[in-house]
């Protein structure tokens, strides 16, 4: 095994997900780069130098190796890794042996591209947990996707602007679409939300709280900062509501002589 540059060895992090993409052609290099842009820990793999030296500005972490061998991958540190992508294009054999090798390897989760849905139905009885019939727009959406676990869809609208479903989780304390004032504070605009498999289109009263879907429109950067603040670590202690915010400020005003 080679490595473009010298590999580093994945180490399991505390709060993000680390991810390998194996096969780095169009899709899974789409698939590596939106999760290497956003931040997340993952290492890019693939069989051909020169894809792999094409791929390395673009991935900070990547190597030539055979993922059919699973001594390849362990030296590669993948039992440490949370999200496995086999990108592998136009060859059953090598994807099958390589989803095998990542069940040996009990990683937690498998997402498999497939070429049809014949392929599809081969890896999903062999324990894939999702399986693409790729596009590049789809390996935008799911590096998006699998990057966040509470972005649930993801559509994007131009180069830098994109619609996301995200789910509310429990550590948030429900506030108001108006207290939370997200168009002020994250310049996003929330459409609407998901409740009961039910569109509602968004009001300033309407409550944010958990288990709600998020229909949300903005930048790429400031939807997922507005997805950490409601599904970050102690996200209730985060935010401020804009009428606490609103009292403070009159009651500075209000001391002053």
């Amino acid at each position: 095994m080679r490595g473009c540059p010298e590999p580093a060895r994945m180490k399991k992090m505390k709060t993000d997900k680390s991810f390998i993409v194996i096969g780095l052609g169009r899709f899974g290099l789409n698939v590596a780069r939106i999760l290497s842009t956003g931040g997340a820990d993952v290492i890019g793999i693939d069989l051909n130098p020169n894809i792999v030296a094409e791929a390395v500005d673009l991935i900070p972490h990547c190597a030539i190796a055979d993922a059919t061998n699973i001594d390849a991958l362990r030296k590669l540190g993948a039992e440490a890794i949370d999200h496995a992508v086999v990108a592998i294009g136009n060859n059953l054999q090598n994807s099958v042996l390589t989803l095998i090798n990542l069940k040996k390897l009990k990683i937690g989760r498998i997402t498999v591209r497939a070429d049809d849905e014949d392929h599809a139905e081969v890896f999903r009885a062999l324990g894939a947990n999702e399986v693409i019939i790729p596009e590049e727009s789809s390996a935008v959406s799911l590096g998006y996707q699998i990057m966040s676990d509470s972005v649930l869809d993801y559509y994007k609208v131009s180069e830098n602007y994109a619609m996301v479903q995200i789910s509310v989780g429990k550590g948030i304390t429900p506030f108001t679409l108006e207290e939370m004032d997200v168009r002020n504070r994250f310049d996003i605009n929330i459409i609407g939300f998901i409740k009961n498999e039910d569109f509602i289109l968004a009001k300033g009263s309407d409550l944010i709280e958990p288990g709600l879907i998020v229909v949300a429109v903005g930048t790429r950067k400031k939807l997922f900062e507005f997805d950490r603040l409601l599904n970050g670590d102690g996200a209730e202690k985060k935010f401020v509501p804009l009428s606490a915010t609103r009292k403070k400020q009159s009651g500075k005003k209000g001391g002053k002589r």
